[in-house]
């Protein structure tokens, strides 16, 4: 019977583990700046891409995929969205998840919602 004990312990250790981190969401806003990355670039194993919203573009900006947002890529499309988003003008809530990178923290991009105003 310890042994199950034990087996129930490490079971649900893992489980807690692999629960991803709470997301934090952004109010709505428009997006200043949009920046994507390719492999080519020197900055790309930091990161893959980064956006700057209205509401904090000269203190934050949300980055997805590379060392600093490990797990956090966007796909193409989502790529796409927002740069329709920005180039239509539409509002942007922002999904994240907080990293952290030697020492310096990130916000990381999780999803986002578009809405027209």
């Amino acid at each position: 019977m310890e042994a199950m004990g034990r087996l129930s312990y490490v079971v649900a250790a893992a489980l807690m583990a692999s629960v991803p981190a709470h997301a934090d969401t952004g109010p709505p806003t428009g997006i200043a700046q949009l920046m994507v990355l390719e492999p080519g670039d020197s900055s790309y194993k930091l990161f893959h891409g980064a956006v700057w919203l209205d509401a904090d573009k000269a203190t934050t900006n949300y980055r997805w995929g590379g060392l600093q947002c490990k797990g956090r890529e966007l796909s193409d499309t989502s790529i796409q969205l927002l740069f329709a988003a920005f180039r239509s003008e539409y509002q942007v809530a922002v999904e994240y998840v907080m990293s952290e990178y030697k020492g310096k923290q990130y916000r990381c991009l999780t999803g986002f919602t578009i809405s027209k105003s």
